[in-house]
């Protein structure tokens, strides 16, 4: 029978029914797994189910004169039904839209996890996935310095990247912290530059996330006087800001 997984049991079979393409009450349901939420992605187990496609019953044929048979009526095999007809399944196959729903209820179990009463909308643009989560108590989400919200992107990530098909980004924003950020990472970036520039020595910022570095480099990118390039291995890896040599002025 074909295995599918979901955050719920509801949602499994919510995804079984979507791939095979059936009404709920053509299948029977068996429970493999059940769900467990974890808290902040750690001890998260999926709810498993098989779905058996239960077989019509046949209408009752009507007598037949066995003279009324033709030669090739005896050749033609039983197919045994509808099932004879599905496709082999092997597993639950990637799609992204599942991989955001599961993302979502993933964000949903956390704040619930939390105690938090909030809104989460998500928004796709380009290849980024954009979760927005409203709440009354945005720094219990967000952290000292972005931690909290930075490791629950990057179980989000990672969740997206299990069962999405597409190498879309997720980010995941609090009220308008993002953009907070941003802006204050990119005033760091030219701090930092001023930095160099009086002491002539290279400086070396903290580790921060992919997109955050890619913020510094892009600030820095057209200055004439420092250059930048990233060290280190994730999640500890970090931009260094060096004098440009004059050669490349």
């Amino acid at each position: 029978m074909p295995t599918f997984q979901g955050a719920t049991i509801q949602k499994a079979i919510d995804a079984g029914l979507q791939a095979l393409g059936v009404a709920r009450e053509q299948v029977a349901v068996e429970v493999i797994q059940e769900g467990k939420r974890g808290l902040l992605g750690f001890g998260k187990q999926l709810a498993i189910v098989n779905l058996n496609v239960i077989t019509p019953a046949e209408p009752e044929a009507l007598p037949v004169e066995p003279a009324t048979l033709g030669p090739s009526a005896a050749s033609v095999p039983e197919t045994g039904g509808l099932k004879a007809h599905l496709p082999h399944h092997q597993g639950p196959k990637r799609d992204d839209q599942t991989a955001i729903a599961l993302v979502q209820s993933y964000l949903e179990d956390v704040t619930r996890e939390l105690g938090l009463a909030a809104t989460i909308d998500n928004e796709r643009r380009g290849d980024y996935v954009w979760f927005q989560i409203s709440t009354d108590k945005e720094a219990l989400l967000i952290g000292k310095h972005g931690k909290i919200i930075n490791a629950i992107q990057y179980l989000a990530q990672t969740e997206f990247n299990h069962y999405g098909k597409s190498k879309w980004t997720i980010m995941l924003n609090v009220g308008d912290y993002r953009e907070r950020r941003d802006a204050a990472v990119r005033r760091l970036a030219e701090k930092s530059a001023r930095e160099v520039l009086a002491r002539g020595a290279s400086v070396y910022l903290d580790p921060m996330p992919a997109f955050e570095r890619k913020a510094i480099h892009a600030t820095l990118a057209d200055s004439a006087y420092v250059e930048t390039h990233s060290e280190g291995s994730d999640p500890r890896r970090y931009v260094v800001i060096t004098p440009r040599s004059r050669r490349s002025r």
